[in-house]
């Protein structure tokens, strides 16, 4: 299996726990010069791992630096109106990182879903704090379920980090 690991800046890495059908992921999240990706093999697959334990034998062997924080996506949890628009937007955001990583065609990156995207960034950066959740108008609702409709054919390219 080949990676390049010197496209991350900095070698700086975040791991990233992805729930999708009843499965949990472990990997690394980082940011390039052009953009930010997920920790993923030369044949296109995302590669997770077994344990924080062997993530963390995997950063020192290849000198990265990993942050000590997991941050979770849940793409288990429904999309229900009102939105959690935090864990929306977040969700939102990795799968458009996954399919530019892979070249793939995302739907939410799509200029039809541009003012309910800027919509749910405007949720997550108030200037006075609002509730958690947002009552999206039913069309908006509809769009956002259509863009998080085929997220499966993201979250099924994992491959299991076997030691090399």
């Amino acid at each position: 299996m080949k990676y390049s690991f010197s496209e991350i800046e900095g070698k700086e890495v975040y791991p990233i726990c992805i729930k999708n059908n009843s499965k949990q992921f472990l990997t690394l999240y980082y940011y390039t010069a052009y953009s930010d990706s997920v920790l993923h093999s030369n044949e296109k697959r995302i590669l997770y791992f077994q344990s924080p334990e062997q993530m963390n034998a995997f950063c020192k062997k290849h000198e990265l630096k990993m942050d000590e924080e997991i941050a979770e996506y849940d793409f288990d949890a429904p999309i229900e109106n009102p939105v959690d628009y935090t864990r929306v937007l977040n969700n939102w955001n990795l799968l458009n990182t996954i399919a530019g990583a892979f070249g793939m065609h995302f739907e939410g990156d799509s200029k039809k879903y541009t003012p309910l995207y800027r919509l749910l960034f405007r949720l997550n950066t108030p200037i006075e704090p609002i509730p958690p959740v947002y009552r999206l108008h039913e069309r908006d609702y509809q769009a956002l379920l259509k863009v998080f409709r085929k997220k499966d054919r993201f979250l099924k390219i994992f491959e299991l980090y076997s030691q090399e």
